[in-house]
């Protein structure tokens, strides 16, 4: 079991116990548990407490008490679809198709194939996108269960240690920092695989975005019907606008800037803006470099 204090984004101290097990929540947990990794986590209650804190600061929520590693990725090749009749596809979507055209002509390269670091890939369905942009794909994706074809369009890698000593024009993070343990150290680490224009693109989901509001965490661990934005132990941490942009900067990353973001982000640019005003409202996705 891993125990993480203090906010993972911020790293600011003395946080808040937003929810914890009781007798009720416990029921759902069991609930959720059971549709969706067939009773795995319940093994686990005696030993790791469940618990999600919350940062004075930054908004940050985070289980305090986690998995280790291993029991991670054996919760992820259990996991079943909680939609029936749900079929898991490896075609790209038209807007990755998009989002991965608006990433190429953001590269700050003359690389005619760029090289791109797809870390936490899955089936590989952003990585298939950036291949018919025009990208060479690394993709990364520790559970062999989710690899997607025996054969795809790019380099399949299981291990992170196959990256080391590699440099990629961009790195490319879709809904992964939610997932690991400590997305500081992760972001840290990346910094070996930058090159002087690497581009890193960064999405989570926000927590204040959440459909239950204020309410958010009335229904947690679930409701019945609907994965929680923060189900146990599916996503390790809840992000906000500000408690991105914190980590990111405490990780030694800047903000690609304005002039360059507009030509591409114009949407993602003004809800920057936004965000200061009304945080569900805002993204967390970032463009971030180096050396911006």
């Amino acid at each position: 079991m891993q125990v993480i204090q203090d906010c993972p984004a911020c790293g600011t101290s003395n946080p808040i116990t937003v929810t914890q097990l009781d007798k009720f929540r416990r029921h759902a947990f069991l609930e959720f548990d059971q549709i969706k990794y067939g009773g795995l986590l319940a093994n686990w209650l005696d030993t790791i407490p469940v618990a999600v804190l919350g940062c004075r600061v930054c908004g940050h929520a985070w289980y305090r008490n986690q998995p280790e590693p291993d029991q991670l990725l054996l919760m992820y090749a259990s996991g079943r679809p909680l939609a029936s009749g749900a079929i898991p596809t490896n075609t790209p979507s038209t807007a990755m198709q998009q989002e991965m055209r608006r990433v190429r002509r953001l590269t700050n390269t003359v690389c005619k194939e760029p090289l791109l670091l797809d870390y936490g890939s899955g089936r590989g369905r952003w990585a298939r996108a950036a291949v018919a942009e025009g990208f060479r794909v690394v993709a990364y994706e520790p559970s062999v269960e989710r690899g997607g074809e025996a054969v795809p369009p790019f380099r399949l890698v299981h291990l992170e240690s196959e990256l080391a000593g590699m440099k990629f024009d961009v790195i490319h993070l879709e809904q992964v920092l939610e997932h690991v343990p400590d997305p500081f150290e992760t972001l840290t680490r990346f910094k070996a695989y930058c090159g002087t224009h690497t581009l890193i693109r960064i999405t989570v989901p926000n927590i204040l975005r959440d459909p239950s509001g204020t309410r958010i965490w009335e229904t947690w661990p679930f409701d019945g019907k609907t994965p929680h934005v923060l189900a146990p132990f599916e996503h390790l941490h809840g992000f906000t606008p500000a408690s991105l942009r914190r980590l990111c900067v405490r990780a030694g990353y800047r903000p690609v800037p304005a002039c360059r973001i507009v030509r591409t982000h114009p949407l993602n640019l003004l809800r920057q803006w936004i965000d200061f005003a009304w945080p569900s409202l805002g993204t967390t996705a970032q463009y971030l470099s180096l050396h911006s």
